[in-house]
């Protein structure tokens, strides 16, 4: 029989705690676990298996509402002018993908279960170009009002659903109620909103690029940072309107840049 004897006056080392004791009887062996260790082999089974309910009640009918991200799709601006607002570029590429407000480990089952009831599926996260056409020659443009600085972002419209969770396989799960989102409309394309972003001079100046407008954000990969090269793809969004005070910004037009 194996057993810690070397000194009973000093407490086993924490790794020593879920010890495995083995005694022979009969060449017989039998392994006695700790309770500490089959809860904690438990769990681990459970970490591995998706979260699951069998039933879902809305609270209401599904309903849009804006989603709580906004993404940078133009660069920063100061607009001197004291007449007229200064307009700049827009456009480029987000990712946007389903929410959920329950933490879990895999929540994939869940969104199943809540969209059989609502006749609508949750995507996962889409990538797509917003704020116009990548294609086109001549690109949006958004007014930024004269006297004042920011930038331009892009909001998601997100189609979601509020309720509550029952028949599940996790007790801190069960009787939750949830609210679950999912980009909208479903065809794969993203939706949403554009709205000039009011900063101060400085925060304005720091998105030095469009960060929307990069190899990253193009990848599915936005970062809202200005680190990653502007790739050109939305036809000359890597440049200001000449109506902007361009050295104000001391950035250089980068029109003739494409993939």
């Amino acid at each position: 029989m194996l057993k810690y004897l070397q000194n009973p006056s000093r407490e086993p080392s924490l790794s020593k705690q879920f010890s495995v004791t083995i005694i022979k009887r009969n060449t017989i062996s039998t392994m006695h676990f700790s309770t500490s260790t089959f809860i904690a082999l438990v769990s681990l089974s459970k970490l591995a298996a998706a979260t699951s309910c069998s039933s879902y009640t809305p609270s209401g009918q599904p309903y849009s509402q804006p989603a709580l991200r906004t993404f940078i799709i133009s660069k920063g601006v100061v607009c001197d002018s004291t007449t007229t607002p200064c307009r700049v570029d827009v456009g480029g590429y987000v990712s946007d993908g389903r929410t959920l407000n329950l933490s879990v480990s895999d929540p994939e089952e869940l969104y199943k279960t809540i969209g059989n009831e609502v006749d609508f599926t949750f995507n996962t996260t889409v990538t797509n170009f917003v704020g116009g056409n990548p294609d086109i020659a001549h690109p949006l443009t958004w007014p930024i009002p004269n006297g004042t600085a920011g930038y331009v972002g892009w909001t998601a419209n997100h189609r979601c659903t509020a309720g509550q969770l029952s028949g599940c396989d996790e007790v801190a799960v069960e009787g939750a109620f949830v609210e679950a989102c999912t980009p909208y409309p479903q065809a794969g394309e993203l939706s949403g909103t554009i709205a000039e972003i009011g900063t101060d001079r400085q925060a304005a100046m720091a998105v030095s690029c469009n960060p929307a407008n990069t190899t990253q954000a193009k990848e599915g990969n936005y970062t809202g940072s200005c680190d990653a090269v502007e790739t050109g793809d939305a036809a000359g969004l890597g440049h200001v309107s000449v109506v902007l005070l361009v050295g104000a910004l001391g950035v250089a037009l980068f029109g003739s840049e494409g993939l």
